[in-house]
Formats: structure tokens, sequence, C-alpha cells
């Protein structure tokens, strides 16, 4: 998405970020599928790009942000949503539509409420049992202090990429820089998470 967003002559909105629409290759690459709903921007305003047309509401529900449902033009901001709505759904273990999200909560609403303090009562259940086989590239365990900042900085980015209001969030480009900090902290001995709480 960084490269649809930020690196491409002209940016790209795919408009219908969800699970199904990313792919795993060989070597567990994500590659982003199914560009039916995506646009090329060609206005720019301030650090997001928007469409300067659009007629319908694009998306899954569960994934649109909240401003497609008030008429707002397709964004990079929008894709970032759908991406933090991805991220919180990978490592909650729940769908944004889950039948126990009703009365006003949302997967967003209910992984903030715990968010950082009790973020393991958040956590999907099968990703706390394989805790205990993480290493790092030396083979050295990581210790459960280090996970658990890695955790809770990568709910705290998903958490930044689904702020109501679009000039909130993170861009894409700054969620990828914390991911990979996380990701490097996780396999290097040494390195630490830089804790990001989200907003």
């Amino acid at each position: 998405m960084n490269y649809l967003h930020h690196e491409c002559e002209a940016p790209v909105v795919h408009c219908d970020l969800k699970p199904s629409n990313v792919l795993l290759d060989e070597n567990m690459t994500a590659k982003v599928g199914d560009f039916g709903l995506a646009r090329l921007l060609i206005e720019r305003t301030g650090d997001q790009h928007s469409m300067s047309s659009t007629n319908n509401l694009k998306g899954s529900i569960g994934y649109i942000p909240p401003e497609y449902g008030l008429g707002e033009k397709p964004s990079t901001a929008g894709d970032v949503f759908s991406y933090g709505i991805m991220l919180l759904e990978l490592f909650t273990g729940k769908n944004p539509t889950c039948e126990n999200f009703v009365g006003g909560l949302s997967l967003k609403k209910w992984v903030k409420m715990a968010f950082p303090g009790n973020v393991e009562q958040v956590l999907d259940p099968e990703l706390l049992l394989h805790l205990d086989d993480l290493s790092h590239e030396d083979g050295q365990s990581i210790s459960p202090e280090t996970q658990l900042a890695c955790l809770i900085t990568v709910i705290g980015v998903g958490l930044s990429c689904t702020v109501d209001s679009p000039k909130g969030r993170i861009s894409m480009g700054d969620a990828l820089r914390k991911l990979k900090s996380t990701r490097d902290a996780l396999l290097k001995p040494g390195l630490s998470c830089e804790l990001h709480f989200g907003t």
C-alpha cells in the first residue's frame, strides 16, 4: 500500500482493502489484489490525496472509513483506515462485522478500551499460545516484556490508522516504518520496540 500511495507517479487508492484482497506468496509476503474499485488520484490536498469526483460508496462493510459514509471522496487516508482495521483483525482474531459488536461497539472501540494496559485481553488467544515459540535471528528467546511492547506498538499502529478524522491518521509510510522497526526489534537482539500509543 505504501508503494501505491507514495511511490507511483499518480497515487492509487485501492478503495476495497480487506483480508480477502490480500494474498500471500510462497515467502509469506503480502500482495494486494482485486483492483476493481481502485482509482488513480489526481488531486493533492496537504499530506493526503483524494479523488476529484466519486459517485458511490466504495469498499466493504467493516473496512470502509467513516468519512465515506458522509459522502467524502476516496483518499489514501481511507485506505489507511481499512489497513488499520485489517491489522486489528489480524492481531485480535475478530472480524469487524462480528456479531459481538453491537450498540455502537466496534472492533476499533473494543481494542481502544483495552489499550495499552490490558491489550492482552483483546489479542487472539491463538497468537498468545505461540509467543513462547518466538526467538531472535540468533536463536535467543525474546523476553515477554519485549514481546508485549512490540504487540502494543502494532496495536497502536492499528489504532493510529483508524482515527475517525482522515487528517488525524498516520500515513501508510509512517505505519510501514513503525511496523518494520517492530519487526527488527523482534528479530535482532539488543533492539527494543518503540512504544507507539495510538490516538
